[in-house]
């Protein structure tokens, strides 16, 4: 119960931190319902004093919606002053973070950024990064040093349009950056664990393709790993049309398969139930990973370690 009580209070910070940015009417709202639960029974000053004073339960949710709250202003506050005054021309040196997304025109990875121009201050910040005539050499974690042009991400042009900037944004990227040759490339800089898992994934996309026919493939691995790099518009359209694009988002419901395959031959091998846990819990840590992290997955996946650990 604790815990649910600090998820619901951690959620409401990022609601409040996203929508009404301003944590002081919080407090006038608390007061004011403890004044208007228990002013009947008010005899004297202590026992007012000691009214405003909150329970464990409440200092508990106070605390987790302050730092949610805080930590949501953070980052928005970063997201609007970190490259405010960047000039265009910058130097980078980054780590590549992703697979490449092959355009008509030009290569796109994610980068995660050492420093620009030798300024440390931009490190671990992300950007989209568009190479032109790109000699298919970059792999996933290797270090780069180039320079490129910076170009802010657009914004919603008209009401209900699609706003390109806030959806960088979901993905913690600060905006675009664009190069004809990188000068310098090192193997293998970043973390080996998500190296592994990008190897895994890749492994994984590799072989559908060889079984499978290229429309095909990209739908296992589109409901499977959560990448729709290989799947076409017209069939994402489709699935739109149809209402169920919701098949191609790994969530809840695909969270509760692998749960189910865990289990089934965690049985059949008559594994103890405390190792069973532990290895479930394992599985859906990598699973969160290979799927990119997305905030369904998760989700659904810290639910799940939740009930399997109670």
């Amino acid at each position: 119960m604790t815990i649910l009580i600090i998820m619901i209070a951690y959620i409401l910070g990022i609601i409040w931190g996203l929508y009404i940015k301003n944590i002081v009417p919080l407090f006038f709202i608390i007061i004011a319902i403890i004044l208007i639960k228990k002013t009947k029974k008010l005899k004297n000053l202590n026992r007012y004093i000691k009214l405003l004073i909150p329970n464990k339960k409440l200092i508990l949710i106070l605390i987790t919606f302050i730092l949610s709250f805080t930590y949501i202003c953070i980052l928005e506050r970063s997201f609007k002053t970190k490259y405010k005054n960047i000039q265009e021309n910058i130097k980078i040196e980054a780590i590549i973070v992703s697979n490449v997304k092959e355009k008509e025109y030009k290569d796109v990875y994610t980068i995660k950024v050492k420093s620009i121009n030798e300024n440390k201050k931009y490190n671990g910040t992300h950007l989209l990064l568009s190479i032109k005539n790109n000699n298919k050499q970059l792999e996933y974690g290797n270090k780069i040093t180039f320079t490129g042009e910076y170009k802010e991400p657009e914004e919603q042009r008209n009401y209900g349009g699609f706003d390109y900037k806030q959806y960088l944004k979901t993905q913690k990227i600060y905006g675009l950056i664009q190069t004809n040759k990188i000068e310098k490339i090192e193997k293998a800089q970043y973390n080996k664990f998500l190296i592994y898992i990008n190897k895994l994934n890749t492994k994984i996309t590799e072989n559908a393709n060889k079984i499978l026919e290229n429309e095909q493939a990209g739908l296992l691995t589109g409901i499977l790993i959560g990448n729709k790099d290989n799947l076409s518009k017209d069939i994402q359209e489709s699935f739109r049309n149809s209402n169920l694009s919701h098949m191609l988002a790994v969530s809840g419901a695909h969270v509760t398969y692998v749960i189910l395959g865990i289990t089934f031959i965690l049985n059949k091998s008559k594994t103890n139930k405390k190792i069973s846990k532990i290895i479930t819990i394992i599985l859906l840590i990598l699973f969160i990973f290979l799927t990119g992290k997305t905030a369904s997955v998760t989700r659904a996946c810290i639910m799940a370690i939740y009930i399997i650990i109670r």
